[in-house]
């Protein structure tokens, strides 16, 4: 292996067109249910327990896909560290969304996991030279962090039963570090593949949960169908599907830039959490939830733009 085949192909990476935008719609839509279907199987077993669950059927997702595209899983030296930081990273934000989403309201947790992106460009500034910040994503950093400061503390105690300081907080711990995975993944990407990624921290998940289950929780198996169609969701749907197109879209496209529709998750989220939990969103969540979208437009707003005009140009 020389040299040239250690650098990050950072150019190789470009703006979001029409059609990875439209995949992008459609990811917004299903991960706008995940918390809902997080929270509705945490009425039947413990968070550790959920997390290493959902991932199984995850991993088998991405496992029948690399039996598909006939890749081989054999890991080469210099893909073990970013294995590993991947698989870590994973492991460390699926357990603050589990246990922050058992600590509050599916629509509180759905919001602020929602800003992901916002950290995701804030990190990419400093870790990928073609996706810099500008004024108006600095403009849409502050509007959401607004949103946030209301849906955390507008709503805790005095509107929303079921809310929570700590769980809103670890629900945010688990946004940033997801917004830091998934630059992490783009960068590794370029030199390895996507889905021996997914795959390794699918491993890796499914080993520390099980483990920490057994050791931190009572393990109980429910036989209820709820049950087991919200974890079907969580694992197979976001787990599988949307685990491997997010790490597509970012192998391939700017991280800032693949994320701009993700204003459509907590809208979703909220809906689908009244419906379906009936959890009525407070008016801390509702006046929070317009900043942090309109933060998530302008924050995408401007990358969308320049996307346009280079394939008018093109």
């Amino acid at each position: 292996m020389n040299n040239s085949e250690n650098i990050y192909t950072f150019e190789k990476r470009k703006p979001a067109g029409l059609l990875p935008t439209a995949f992008q719609i459609f990811l917004s839509l299903l991960w706008g249910g995940n918390n809902v279907s997080i929270k509705t199987s945490l009425e039947y077993a413990s968070p550790l327990q959920v997390g290493w669950m959902r991932f199984v059927a995850g991993g088998f997702v991405t496992f029948m896909y690399i039996l598909i595209r006939k890749e081989s899983l054999y890991v080469v030296r210099s893909e073990i560290r970013p294995l590993l930081i991947i698989g870590v990273l994973f492991t460390v934000q699926i357990v603050f969304m589990n246990v922050g989403q058992y600590l509050t309201t599916a629509g509180h947790a759905t919001a602020l996991n929602a800003t992901y992106p916002v950290w995701a460009s804030v990190i990419a500034h400093f870790l990928v030279v073609t996706d810099t910040l500008t004024k108006w994503k600095v403009l849409a950093i502050v509007m959401s962090y607004i949103g946030i400061l209301i849906i955390v503390f507008g709503d805790t105690g005095i509107v929303a039963s079921g809310v929570s300081v700590q769980g809103d907080f670890m629900s945010l711990l688990s946004a940033i570090l997801l917004g830091l995975r998934l630059v992490l993944m783009s960068n590794f990407a370029q030199n390895m593949s996507e889905v021996k990624i997914m795959f390794g921290q699918s491993v890796m998940g499914i080993s520390f949960f099980l483990i920490g289950s057994f050791i931190f929780e009572s393990p109980q198996y429910s036989l209820e169908l709820r049950f087991w169609l919200a974890l079907a969701y969580q694992g197979f749907v976001i787990a599988g599907l949307g685990f491997l197109a997010n790490a597509w879209l970012v192998k391939k496209y700017l991280p800032s830039t693949v994320t701009f529709y993700s204003f459509i998750q907590p809208p979703a989220g909220v809906l689908l959490a009244w419906l379906v939990l009936s959890e009525a969103p407070g008016r801390g969540l509702l006046v929070g939830l317009v900043f942090v979208v309109a933060g998530a437009i302008t924050f995408g707003s401007e990358s969308f733009i320049k996307a346009r005009r280079k394939e008018i140009l093109v």
